[in-house]
């Protein structure tokens, strides 16, 4: 990718199509600090809906010294539009001006016929292999996952910083591996064990003099505020709670997740509670497969 083509990319970010990606693709393996080439590969990828498109950003993220600044990008009107031009075939611009001759067109299909080889049908077979011809057979998406939606593109709005930052810490958790310590020997370990009993000599010690602290009488009148925690969590929950951040638990494979946010978002949304309801069946269904 020349430094030109890729200022006009810059310039015109809606224009970035397959080809521009996969160059880009390139600029990134070679400089994978370049922040500027990593946001528009992330904008490609996005105007072609690709499936790569959630991981891609996973990584845009571990590589961008401001997610704030990413945020911003990602839920820009410019960055959500997804205007991917139409080439309607046989009616491009450069194709409509130029004259066909048949008559050469025909000459030149016959001087290809004659110089062919064309070989035994021993030869055909031992040179054509009919399995490698065979189409690749994809796996189809699931009608539950596509009804989710599951593998496209995760939009993200202006008011959803914390699904956003909640995707990241998701995707971004790993199991810890914790080695086993192995137990010292030698004199060291006799340290540890007489610091130890010296150690519960002076907690005995301080709970037999058992040492009370005295309230003031001015706050012995004062009552205690009951604060009902579980009460106020649930609030936050449902106060952060959106329909991308049920997604984002449907991407991790956190289904018991996804089904408790679509429950507190019919509670939140009761207009959308049947939609949300279609949803929760078509989770329990996944997991059935699953």
């Amino acid at each position: 990718m020349t430094v030109s083509n890729f200022i006009h990319l810059l310039r015109n970010p809606k224009n970035i199509r397959l080809g521009e990606t996969t160059s880009l693709e390139q600029v990134i393996e070679q400089y994978p600090f370049f922040q500027c080439a990593r946001a528009l590969h992330l904008k490609g990828l996005k105007n072609l809906n690709s499936f790569k498109y959630n991981d891609t950003l996973k990584k845009t993220a571990a590589y961008t010294t401001d997610r704030a600044v990413l945020f911003d990008l990602i839920t820009s009107r410019d960055f959500i539009q997804n205007r991917i031009a139409r080439t309607i075939a046989g009616n491009h611009p450069d194709i409509a001006g130029i004259e066909v001759n048949a008559q050469e067109i025909r000459l030149e299909n016959r001087k290809l016929i004659e110089q062919t080889h064309i070989g035994s049908e021993k030869e055909a077979e031992q040179i054509l292999d009919p399995s490698v011809f065979m189409p690749v057979e994809k796996e189809l998406p699931s009608e539950e996952e596509q009804q989710l939606h599951i593998g496209e593109p995760l939009e993200f709005s202006r008011n959803e910083k914390h699904s956003f930052t909640e995707w990241l810490k998701l995707s971004a958790a790993r199991p810890v591996q914790r080695e086993e310590k192995k137990s010292a020997s030698g004199p060291g370990e006799k340290e540890t064990a007489s610091d130890q009993s010296r150690k519960f000599k002076l907690i005995d010690k301080f709970i037999k003099a058992n040492p009370k602290i005295v309230p003031k009488a001015a706050d012995r009148n004062k009552e205690t505020p009951v604060v009902n925690l579980a009460k106020s969590t649930q609030m936050e929950k449902a106060e952060l709670m959106t329909e991308t951040l049920a997604k984002v638990y449907l991407e991790q494979k956190r289904y018991k997740n996804a089904i408790q946010a679509y429950k507190i978002l019919s509670l939140k949304y009761p207009e959308k509670s049947g939609f949300f309801a279609d949803q929760i069946r078509a989770i329990r269904k996944l997991q059935q497969s699953n």
